[in-house]
């Protein structure tokens, strides 16, 4: 069939996102899977009477053509701006999307993609001195906003997954010490643990003591109506009120 795309660069944001939920469906056999990646690809169904009728050479060829699927991935290079949009300066994130795409980037944010570029990408203004101003995040429908980025190519936006995901290895590399756990071996005196289980307990103390929740109630001093003011901070900001308040209790 001559309407299959033949790479990345003509597959559409939305079609990507059933691709991958494709790849999660443990119950189909790899015929019945390589029929509805077709049929993601051209727009069809899957009991379409076009691949019903198909003759079993061309259908062989059309499911060969599309090995690329499963041997290239879309370029890391993202449009700066889509649909009026403009990709925000991730310096500049806030604690708010921050905390946000970190939610988003759990388990299979594929499939969260859409939003993850909704939170990503913004309106903007020139002040009076030539600074770009981005729109407040909070002032705008992000599942409204997502769905601007369905029919996009998923190469237009894909690389905003490593853009994201870089500056988050980076800023934890340079507050490692912050996320540093605390064993106390001598309250474990009477307890015997191995090096995995050790790990383990150390991951939930972790988890425990920087889940964003519980630095929201400090940072806020327990005052919930300041958390709209500090999520609205920058999050690079933030880290550093975290690491000074650290510094702080150790001395």
């Amino acid at each position: 069939m001559n309407n299959i795309p033949k790479f990345w660069d003509e597959v559409y944001v939305d079609q990507f996102i059933s691709l991958y939920k494709l790849t999660e469906d443990i119950d189909k056999g790899s015929y019945e899977k390589n029929i509805e990646v077709m049929s993601i690809l051209t727009d069809t169904m899957p009991d379409d009477d076009e691949w019903l009728d198909m003759d079993i050479e061309d259908l062989a060829d059309s499911i060969s053509s599309l090995k690329w699927i499963s041997t290239t991935t879309p370029t890391l290079i993202f449009n700066k701006k889509i649909n009026g949009l403009e990709i925000i300066d991730i310096n500049k994130l806030s604690f708010g999307e921050f905390i946000d795409l970190d939610s988003l980037f759990g388990d299979n944010y594929y499939n969260n993609l859409t939003k993850i570029a909704a939170i990503l990408y913004k309106k903007t203004k020139v002040d009076e001195w030539g600074n770009t101003l981005y729109e407040p995040y909070g002032k705008y429908d992000i599942n409204k906003r997502a769905i601007l980025f369905e029919e996009v190519y998923i190469t237009e936006i894909y690389g905003i997954l490593s853009y994201y995901l870089e500056f988050k290895k980076e800023l934890f590399n340079i507050y490692e010490l912050l996320f540093e756990p605390t064993f106390d071996d001598e309250e474990n005196d009477d307890e015997e643990y191995d090096d995995e289980e050790r790990d383990i307990i150390k991951q939930e103390e972790v988890a425990k003591k920087w889940s964003w929740e519980n630095i929201l109630y400090k940072l806020s001093e327990g005052d919930i109506t300041k958390y709209d003011a500090i999520t609205e901070m920058p999050v690079i900001f933030i880290f550093n009120q975290m690491s000074f308040l650290k510094d702080m209790k150790t001395d």
